[in-house]
């Protein structure tokens, strides 16, 4: 029974802080998912006590701290969907992004979180804002405001993504064109994308804007501007990409854990 707990790799889910009822109604979706493909998700949000599947509890705080500490005790790291990013991260002021939808609190523990999973090479899956997220931390910036690629209740938006066929992306979904939901209004073009990021696709309605770019220098990470969370149903490159990303946070907590199990030396964390 311990062996089979190890066997699933555990992943934290960010998110913002609030009630039990809407942290449960916005992460339960990326919850299904990783459940789906035999993987633990752990709700990160600020403030809000992260609960690991062995009762182990940690809470990062107001300014996003005791990142080292959480991401020590994960497999993977998703920097799920939101609102918009404060533009003073990457060094503009504001120019279309909504400052009723900006949180600093979640913007501190994202970015936080992701510097340090960068820094330990943890696989790591940004989602809409998270692949915002990802771009800012990582050094680039943001197009604050566009059109035409947010769907609302009443008018379900989708398009297509040319796929670089030279990229993980498609190594692992095995098309050159993907139709995906869409649901933003900022974007990453290449001008403000992060010096260590590459594309891998771009919306066919307007190629200028990436839909989807990944590190060259990281074992797995990937931003996609689609919300795969709400079609890895599907028998297709969306859950492909959940399928492969699960796999890797398996490897990751295996080559990391093990040699912890055989060194007789205490290793000390970092916060």
């Amino acid at each position: 029974m311990n062996h089979e707990q190890k066997a699933k790799p555990i992943i934290g889910v960010t998110t913002k802080q609030g009630n039990a009822r809407w942290v449960r109604d916005n992460t339960q979706t990326y919850l299904d998912a990783l459940a789906a493909h035999e993987a633990i998700g752990v709700v990160l949000a600020p403030d809000t006590p992260a609960t690991l599947p062995d009762g182990t509890t940690f809470t990062p705080d107001a300014l996003g701290r005791l990142p080292g500490e959480i991401l020590d005790r994960l497999d993977g790291l998703v920097l799920a969907g939101g609102g918009d990013v404060d533009p003073k991260y990457f060094g503009a002021t504001l120019n279309g992004a909504n400052p009723d939808s900006i949180d600093l609190l979640r913007d501190e523990l994202e970015l936080h979180l992701t510097r340090r999973a960068l820094h330990m090479d943890l696989p790591l899956f940004g989602i809409c804002r998270g692949c915002q997220v990802l771009n800012v931390a990582a050094g680039g910036g943001m197009v604050q405001h566009f059109d035409n690629h947010r769907s609302s209740k009443d008018n379900p938006i989708v398009h297509d993504v040319l796929i670089d066929a030279a990229t993980l992306l498609y190594q692992i979904v095995g098309t050159e064109r993907l139709t995906t939901n869409t649901y933003h209004h900022q974007g990453i073009d290449q001008e403000t994308l992060a010096p260590i990021l590459r594309s891998s696709g771009i919306a066919e309605s307007d190629p200028w804007l990436l839909e989807a770019f990944e590190s060259a220098i990281h074992t797995w990470v990937i931003g996609v501007q689609w919300h795969p969370e709400r079609l890895f149903e599907l028998p297709d490159a969306h859950r492909r990409l959940w399928v492969d990303f699960v796999k890797t946070c398996a490897e990751y907590g295996a080559s990391v854990r093990e040699p912890m199990k055989t060194d007789p030396q205490p290793t000390s964390q970092v916060v």
